[in-house]
């Protein structure tokens, strides 16, 4: 089974609709779940494909102490 990408930082970005932590959108956020391997790896290859197209500033990303409070 394909691990979630969630890293825990789940926010929704209003212009992209994808998540800032993770670049899934919220219906294969909240499908994850229920389907099965191939339709993960098809998410993991979109988000590889997401995260080349919009990439996120270090501004946008919150440190590691930042994680942790």
């Amino acid at each position: 089974m394909i691990a979630s990408p969630c890293i825990n930082i789940c926010k929704m970005e209003a212009q992209t609709g994808l998540c800032t932590g993770c670049f899934r959108t919220i219906d294969e956020i909240t499908a994850w779940s229920r389907i099965g391997d191939a339709d993960r790896q098809a998410i993991l290859i979109a988000i590889t494909r997401r995260r080349l197209e919009h990439p996120l500033s270090k501004q946008e990303l919150p440190s590691d102490n930042d994680r942790h409070r």
